[in-house]
């Protein structure tokens, strides 16, 4: 993949770098329902050990483009640092392993947009939005390991076993059992 972002990403790395603020557009869909695009994010640098699972980072991903996705999963790694496991909320599969230098900032306001509500802030930082982005998190990484467990038990796919998925979805069985 060729960088498509160098300049921007450099831009934003700069202005966080300085402690200020960085105020950008979401112009992409992968954190659908929670972001639909259009949303401006107030970002800002933090410590690594201060993020949480739930917290929305923007990162510089393996191709030097910046990405906005949630913590799932924050692990140690062997040189004593950080490594965070993100996910877009409309994303089926993580993304790859986010080390702590690749972190560029967290998620602090969302101000949402609607042509019909009005405007809407978020505090990203208040306890009630802590406590929702981290049930969030734990949603993604719970419907990730059943999605895993039912592919080591019903196959590759995930699927309902075709005689449990007849037996929920075929009327006939309804109608017989019923007639008992």
């Amino acid at each position: 993949m060729i960088n498509q972002h160098p300049d921007t990403l450099r831009l934003f790395e700069d202005v966080l770098k300085t402690g200020s603020s960085l105020r950008i557009r979401v112009t992409g869909r992968s954190m659908v329902p929670f972001l639909k695009g259009g949303e401006i994010l107030t970002i800002r640098r933090v410590s690594y050990n201060s993020l949480r699972r739930g917290d929305l980072i923007l990162f510089r991903s393996k191709y030097d483009s910046p990405v906005l996705h949630r913590i799932i999963r924050i692990k140690p790694s062997y040189d004593k640092a950080y490594i965070f496991h993100t996910k877009g909320d409309a994303s089926r599969l993580l993304d790859d392993p986010v080390h702590q230098n690749e972190v560029m900032g967290k998620v602090c306001k969302v101000h949402k947009i609607s042509s019909d509500a009005g405007s809407e802030y978020i505090d990203m930082e208040s306890t009630l939005w802590k406590k929702i982005n981290f049930l969030i998190a734990l949603i993604h990484r719970f419907y990730r390991t059943s999605q895993r467990f039912n592919s080591l038990i019903n196959g590759s796919r995930g699927e309902i076993p075709a005689i449990q998925r007849d037996r929920v979805v075929n009327p006939e069985y309804f109608r017989d059992s019923a007639d008992c």
